[in-house]
């Protein structure tokens, strides 16, 4: 209901720019390379985890692929290079989180710090130039008005919603990210679904490096903070909406464009620079107040159901036990 909100507002304060198929176009454009991010981050939080380092692998996976196309690699050697970077990230958050029981903020945290300044060595904290030009073509090539990142982005994003919605891989993420306990007790292999998912997200976290090299020309090695916070901030708006209180691709779809279109707006009224940080910032705090909120109303939710049905089982328990009064039917007495 945001969304539109956002459109009728801003479209009514400055209806010859905001609502405009060049503002929409650019503000698509723009959010591409968030939206491949903010599914990585929705596809951990979805099983009861949390990945800060996704953008950090996506720096770090773009610059391997320029540089090992700098030293003759062919286009997709360098994007695999790229990718097995991702994967070997992955398993290095599964292994700490997972296997040994880590907390996954701040594993993650770290190995997004740990990957800054691994980038930062690599290239010399010099911008990495040397991206495959074949990879520039496709990655900038047009399709309907719009380059094929956007489409690819909305693409990953379908199979991740029919993959939540029809597969049993995703209802099982959905019952372990609520309980995980409860999860392990009904049987599910609860710590193979928990590395899918890191492994998963790290993937798509470099396969949008690859990507971000591709439309850009070029990876800033410095670059990752300013990609961290707006995928986090949509992924927990997602859960005020669409399916109250659970982390979906839908959601999560309309708090990116949510954001996006809400700080376009702000910038067109003349709100410039900071406004993108405290948008942010402020999304985030609401979408984290409402996620607790929901999560409370489930939890009394759960509690009182679980103790209606002990009401009635101990008063069932208590007819059952409670004696049956004799029976005067048919009874026959003694004549005076």
């Amino acid at each position: 209901m945001l969304l539109p909100l956002t459109f009728v507002v801003f479209g009514a304060l400055t209806p010859a720019l905001f609502l405009t198929t060049t503002n929409i176009r650019l503000t698509l454009i723009a959010q591409a390379i968030p939206l491949l991010l903010a599914m990585a981050v929705t596809l951990t939080l979805r099983a009861g985890d949390i990945d800060l380092s996704v953008a950090g692998v996506m720096i770090a996976s773009g610059a391997l692929t320029g540089i090992a196309s700098e030293h003759g690699a062919s286009t997709l050697v360098a994007c695999a290079i790229g990718l097995g970077a991702a994967l070997l990230v992955g398993v290095v958050n599964a292994v700490f989180i997972v296997a040994i029981g880590l907390d996954s903020l701040i594993v993650t945290l770290g190995v997004f710090t740990a990957l800054a300044g691994f980038t930062s060595w690599l290239t010399g904290s010099n911008l990495v130039t040397t991206v495959p030009q074949s990879l520039q073509t496709f990655s900038n090539q047009p399709v309907a008005g719009l380059p094929v990142v956007v489409w690819l982005g909305w693409l990953v994003a379908l199979v991740l919603w029919w993959v939540f919605e029809f597969t049993p891989f995703g209802r099982y993420l959905l019952f372990i990210g609520g309980n995980r306990a409860a999860g392990t007790l009904a049987g599910l292999r609860v710590d193979r679904l928990r590395v899918m998912c890191f492994v998963a997200g790290s993937l798509i976290a470099g396969l949008t490096g690859i990507l971000l090299a591709g439309s850009l020309g070029s990876v800033d090695p410095s670059s990752a903070n300013a990609y961290l916070l707006a995928p986090i901030t949509a992924a927990f708006l997602g859960t005020t909406c669409i399916q109250l209180g659970r982390f979906n691709v839908v959601g999560t779809l309309v708090g990116l464009y949510l954001i996006a279109f809400g700080i376009t707006g702000l910038q067109l009224l003349g709100y410039q620079g900071w406004v993108t940080d405290l948008f942010n910032g402020v999304a985030l705090v609401v979408a984290l107040t409402f996620a607790r909120y929901f999560e409370v109303m489930r939890n009394g939710q759960l509690k009182l159901g679980r103790r209606r049905a002990a009401q009635r089982k101990q008063r069932s328990v208590e007819q059952e036990a409670a004696p049956t009064p004799p029976s005067t039917a048919g009874s026959s007495h003694p004549s005076e």
